[in-house]
């Protein structure tokens, strides 16, 4: 007959949590040094030996965490993302306007940290993931808010917005457009979708 007695004394778990805290802590030191190094450089100059230095911590550890520089981008984006999804909390969706102040929200948070963002979006866009590496979440946001305001044709809505989305951060990440132009553009993005699901809207009704 088994006994059913429980030998753990927590060290278990206590370790793990201090392994949980340690590691959050170290990421997060590595990716505030890759923003700070990105400011006044390029991707092109990010290494684990410069991470390490700006971030206080040893090589070891930046790799432990970021094998390569490519992946510590892609948490950088992948930050970006969830700004996105975070964007338009708090926005209500019934609002007219929601579409033009959820790209606001979006385009503020970009402009908060803008020379590390753009490269961000260009390596990652360049670098295996697509656009959809800092913007596929931001879905989350869109096709509720698209779907809620009316369900007529929201696949095609969706893909028009997205579309039309990520080729304007894209294109602003290229240096192709001034900070005001992204704002402008991104606007102009709600507009068309607002157009457009009018235009859907009337050809179901007929």
């Amino acid at each position: 007959m088994g006994l059913n007695i429980d030998m753990s004394d927590g060290r278990g778990e206590s370790r793990r949590e201090r392994a949980a805290v340690e590691r959050a802590a170290a990421t997060e030191k590595c990716l505030l040094a890759a923003r700070e190094v990105l400011r006044e450089y390029s991707v092109f100059d990010l290494s684990a030996a410069v991470v390490a230095e700006v971030a206080g911590l040893t090589r070891q550890s930046v790799h432990k965490y970021y094998p390569t520089m490519r992946q510590l981008i892609f948490a950088l984006a992948d930050e970006l993302t969830v700004g996105f999804q975070g964007a338009g909390l708090g926005l209500d969706v019934e609002d007219p306007n929601w579409p033009h102040l959820y790209g606001d929200a979006v385009v503020d948070l970009l402009l908060e940290d803008p020379i590390p963002n753009r490269q961000v979006l260009l390596v990652s866009a360049s670098q295996g993931r697509g656009m959809m590496a800092a913007t596929a979440e931001t879905s989350r946001e869109i096709i509720p808010a698209i779907e809620r305001r009316n369900p007529v044709a929201v696949e095609r809505a969706t893909w028009l917005t997205l579309t039309l989305f990520r080729g304007t951060l894209f294109t602003w990440a290229a240096e192709k457009l001034s900070d005001d132009e992204l704002r402008s553009n991104i606007r102009d993005v709600a507009d068309v979708v607002v157009a457009q699901r009018e235009i859907w809207n009337k050809a179901a009704t007929k």
